[in-house]
């Protein structure tokens, strides 16, 4: 873990979570806390990555549209 993020200032949170699954976490040594934090991280990652997509996408089908009638930039440049 990286020792920044470590050394982040931690709140609390009440959840509710199914019994069942709570006591599955627990007899596999699941530690709820950090299983949260990183699920939570992933899924921030992800969206971020689609909102970011998704304000570039005209930029992105501007530069696919430019390869596909110029070919790569530099392309004369390539040795192979």
């Amino acid at each position: 873990m990286n020792t920044d993020v470590a050394a982040e200032e931690k709140s609390p949170v009440n959840l509710r979570i199914r019994t069942a699954l709570k006591d599955k976490a627990r007899n596999l040594g699941i530690n709820l806390s950090q299983t949260l934090e990183q699920s939570l991280e992933d899924e921030i990652r992800r969206r971020e990555q689609l909102e970011w997509v998704k304000a570039n996408r005209d930029a992105i089908e501007a530069y696919n549209r430019r390869v596909s009638e110029r070919g790569p930039a530099l392309a004369a440049y390539r040795s192979f």
